[in-house]
């Protein structure tokens, strides 16, 4: 590995407009990826991490211009660095979203991508030999058994038989399929490659094979990879660096092993609290994720991530267990959103009254509280103080004055304010507000308190 990037992201973005209405009116826009920046050094491979929806495969297909991106640089074989000469119009000269399609075309001979499922991948009606050979016809090389003699190589070089030519994709097994489409991936000597959840639709057995497969491949040819999972685990065994990706946004990079050993952001230290254990006498302490499920069309202000946060931070007039402030924060949330099923609740409180008449006030508050695993007492006097008067409110039908209330009286400095990326040396970064200077200041305070 080197240390000159062969692939610069540079605040890469991807919004897709949503519409609506019978004039189909522009109504805002789901936000993707929204502002990612790494690089990828020659020989690296560099995981990109994170759970469904992330936004992690659209930005492989955009940084592979299979998509068009909103805005930013992908950088490839240029460094990307900014003292590098640009054009006069401010673009870099290298930069895969500026390109023409003779320069697409050059550009996706160096650069090539891997995708999930290998099946939908592949014409049915065409042998495999003949898929893979169609990238050389596609680049100019006009001799059939040349091309021919390239891919039986190839077929062999991952795993398969040079007789596997002639036959169609059908008559292969998921592994085998992935197989193929590493040498379709190979066949034009690609400098990088991106392979976007290769190994999540194969069994276990199968998927230590494939990566093995690309490890030897990538030794054997310098590649240098994107390597895009949900899969903690396997982004451990194959990856150098690994990327963590939430909700659009990158919150933190660094060393495989360090950030497994040391992660800094509490998203990435939930992702790893799920990888399972082989010691059955171990019992795996998975953190449990609770509140809301930001929708990216509408993302929480301040760090994304908060509201469902397991380290959110505490304003600094309470002080209360930190499993009773996420509580609290989830309660007001579900009271804004307008998410409180108040006549269910009100059912569910008359039948452990008895079942007869009407539920009294404070068996309603104690149902609500059960309901929102909110403990008895909060633990902060101030605190348990108004929520006693928004329980009050939503009793009494008022889940607007509860509302605001809840809002005003309960905030957390992590919905406030967007964290900057603080370096904890060695390359290693993360977005956290935890880690600003002003919070560790707080948490110092009270500590001596």
């Amino acid at each position: 590995m080197t240390d000159k990037p062969i692939l610069s992201v540079r605040n890469l973005k991807k919004h897709y407009i949503l519409k609506a209405g019978l004039l189909n009116r522009t109504v805002g826009a789901a936000k993707a990826v929204d502002g990612i920046s790494f690089d990828i050094y020659q020989g690296e491979t560099l995981g990109l991490v994170g759970e469904s929806g992330c936004g992690k495969s659209t930005a492989a297909t955009s940084i592979m211009h299979l998509e068009e991106p909103t805005d930013g640089e992908v950088i490839f074989n240029g460094g990307g660095r900014a003292g590098e000469s640009r054009n006069d119009d401010g673009t870099h000269p290298n930069d895969v979203t500026k390109f023409s399609k003779k320069e697409l075309k050059a550009f996706r001979r160096d650069a090539q991508m891997i995708f999930q499922d290998p099946s939908s991948s592949f014409n049915p009606r065409m042998t495999v030999g003949s898929a893979i050979a169609e990238m050389l016809l596609v680049h100019g090389m006009d001799d059939k058994h040349r091309r021919r003699a390239i891919v039986e190589d190839l077929l062999e070089r991952v795993g398969l038989s040079p007789e596997d030519y002639d036959r169609y994709p059908h008559e292969f097994s998921g592994g085998q399929k992935q197989r193929i489409a590493l040498a379709r991936a190979l066949v034009l000597n690609p400098d990088f490659i991106v392979a976007d959840e290769p190994v999540s639709a194969l069994d276990v057995s199968i998927k230590a094979e494939v990566l093995s497969l690309i490890n030897d491949l990538q030794e054997e040819f310098g590649l240098s990879l994107l390597f895009i999972s949900h899969d903690m685990s396997v982004i451990r065994k194959v990856c150098d660096r690994v990327a963590v990706m939430y909700l659009g946004e990158i919150v933190e990079i660094g060393k495989t092993e360090e950030l497994f050993a040391n992660p800094q952001h509490p998203y990435t230290e939930a992702l790893l609290s799920a990888i399972p254990t082989p010691d059955p006498r171990t019992r795996a302490q998975g953190i449990e994720l609770t509140g809301e499920v930001p929708n990216p069309a509408n993302p929480p202000s301040g760090c994304r991530f908060h509201t469902r946060c397991h380290r959110v931070i505490q304003s600094n007039d309470v002080d209360m267990d930190q499993d009773a402030w996420r509580a609290v924060l989830n309660f007001r949330d579900s009271v804004r959103s307008e998410a409180i099923d108040i006549d269910l609740i009100e059912e569910n409180a008359l039948i452990e009254e008895g079942g007869h008449g009407d539920a009294s006030d404070g068996a309603i508050k104690d149902q609500i509280r059960d309901e929102f695993n909110l403990p008895d007492q909060l633990g902060d006097t101030s605190a348990e103080t108004s929520l006693e008067r928004a329980l009050d409110w939503i009793v009494d039908g008022e889940m607007e004055e509860a509302a605001n209330f809840l809002s005003e009286e309960f905030v957390t400095p992590c919905e406030e304010t967007v964290p900057e990326f603080t370096d904890h040396g060695d390359g290693h970064r993360s977005a956290c507000l935890r880690h600003s200077e002003e919070s560790q200041t707080v948490e110092a305070l009270a500590d001596d308190d």
